[in-house]
């Protein structure tokens, strides 16, 4: 159901095609392997038809968007043009846009292709239905799935459309994938940096030095994994440090009661913990002004996993999203590309690790009285001051 696969021979040029793309790619046994030509589109139409899945609105899923279309209009698969200026939690991110705006020669974009579970469990099992039955429909030549849940519901051998996973907390632990170099299924592929959050605690604690890191986090098995739970114990462990944690319901339609459970959460850990680390949580996202403003009359040196976002936002540290976004994006354009030409999902290289380059607030370092150590302020690629205010 996929595009040919890649074969081990250079293309060569014939005028029944029109046009031809060779392009390298990498086999999972690390062979460097040649794309022999362009295939037809499964769909019956000139171009491939993309379609899109998420588990609801996120702002990690907007940058996400945004970094893959600027990747496909980098390689040249999308015209080069200005984005509508889209941030923060947005449903469908940007596929308006590609539905009524985008100029591409090779894909397709329809609105009634996205989709989205609104962060609802029940309305969740009925949108997986309805994208499972397009899949199988035959007009889809490849779907985005962002996200975990988008991941886990299209990770499945029901269907054999081509899959991109991206924009996971963890794919492996969240059982999208079988490892880091095998997918397990031929039309699945997904991104995975598998020590990125071990690199930021550590080099959290490397910087702080904290004897006690407290973390929020909904003591679920989807919640322990977007608080990369499993990595603050292996390194809690490794640094002699301690964990203080709390547990919210983060998974919920009652917005308010999240946050709520997630500010009570946020005051209990600040009063027992050196410093804090601030997972992939919405509760957190919704209320992190709120939060960086508390730990900050409190003195408390802050962490946020999801990135500089957050640190302009007035926590203290993280690393700066938007290298690692614009890394991404070209990354997951080009898989996107070799999947259309003929290279099977599952030879694709599925790592691609995040940079780690730290992201600094000087104004909550020296509200919180914290001497940012000199080496750190070599390296770091960004600086920010409060933008709440």
């Amino acid at each position: 159901m996929y595009p040919r696969m890649c074969k081990r021979q250079i293309a060569v040029t014939t005028a029944a095609l029109g046009f031809f793309i060779m392009i390298a790619c990498t086999g999972s046994a690390g062979t460097t392997v040649i794309a022999d030509r362009t295939p037809t589109p499964n769909n019956g139409h000139e171009k491939w038809r993309i379609a899109y899945y998420e588990g609801g609105a996120y702002v990690d899923y907007t940058d996400s968007m945004r970094a893959i279309i600027k990747g496909l209009m980098e390689y040249g698969w999308i015209e080069r043009a200005i984005l509508p200026n889209i941030r923060g939690d947005v449903e469908k991110p940007y596929w308006n846009w590609l539905a009524t705006k985008a100029q591409s020669k090779r894909l397709s974009f329809y609105k009634e292709d996205a989709f989205s579970a609104g962060w609802s469990s029940e309305q969740r099992d009925m949108v997986r239905k309805e994208v499972l039955t397009l899949l199988k429909s035959n007009k889809i030549d490849l779907v985005i799935a962002m996200g975990t849940w988008a991941g886990q519901d299209l990770a499945t051998p029901e269907h054999h459309v081509p899959t991109i996973v991206t924009s996971t907390s963890n794919p492996i632990e969240a059982k999208i994938i079988k490892s880091a170099r095998d997918s397990g299924l031929d039309h699945v592929t997904a991104r995975v940096d598998p020590s990125r959050y071990l690199r930021q605690i550590r080099m959290f604690h490397r910087i702080v030095g904290f004897k006690t890191l407290g973390v929020v986090y909904e003591n679920s098995d989807e919640g322990r994994i977007y608080a990369a739970v499993k990595e603050l114990e292996q390194v809690a462990q490794e640094r002699g440090f301690s964990l203080v944690r709390c547990f919210f319901t983060d998974q919920t339609e009652d917005r308010e009661t999240s946050d709520r459970q997630c500010m009570e959460c946020m005051e209990q850990i600040a009063e027992k913990a050196d410093a804090v680390y601030l997972p992939a949580m919405l509760a957190i996202d919704e209320q992190i002004c709120q939060i960086s403003e508390m730990l900050k009359a409190k003195r408390i040196p802050s962490f946020s996993m999801l990135g500089s976002k957050h640190v302009a936002k007035g926590i203290l540290l993280s690393v700066s999203t938007d290298e690692g976004h614009h890394t991404q994006g070209r990354y997951e354009a080009k898989k996107i590309i070799d999947i259309l030409i003929g290279v099977r999902p599952r030879d694709l290289n599925q790592i691609s690790p995040d940079p780690l380059d730290p992201a600094v607030n000087m104004d909550t370092a020296k509200a919180i009285g914290f001497e940012v150590p000199a080496g750190i302020l070599r390296i770091a690629k960004k600086f920010y001051d409060n933008i709440c205010q």
